[in-house]
């Protein structure tokens, strides 16, 4: 997994790139970390180009939920593939993540 920033006033998109698996962990806190350290009052993971996650990944992003609502910041992800969203359906992490459109 790669990622850069784009920054959009108070949103920060975090874009990630290729396959969100267990072995990402290390990156993907690293990732988190650096958002909030830039100040961005809201955090959004888009995922148009991320080809494949895990059930690891799908984990992942519930301990960023988690903290986002400990450290007062929101939360959301973007554009998912088809494949992606299969599995967010499947775990029925639309019910606990925002999940955007665009």
């Amino acid at each position: 997994m790669d990622y850069s920033f784009k920054p959009d006033g108070t949103l920060l998109k975090c874009v990630m790139t290729g396959e969100f698996t267990f072995t990402d962990h290390p990156t993907f806190r690293s990732m988190i970390d650096e958002a909030v350290k830039t100040g961005a009052r809201s955090i959004q993971l888009d995922l148009q180009d991320v080809e494949y996650i895990d059930s690891a990944g799908l984990g992942m992003f519930l301990v960023a939920h988690e903290r986002s609502g400990e450290e007062g910041w929101t939360f959301s992800i973007s554009n998912p593939r088809e494949k992606v969203q299969k599995m967010f359906t499947l775990a029925r992490l639309e019910t606990i993540v925002t999940i955007a459109n665009g």
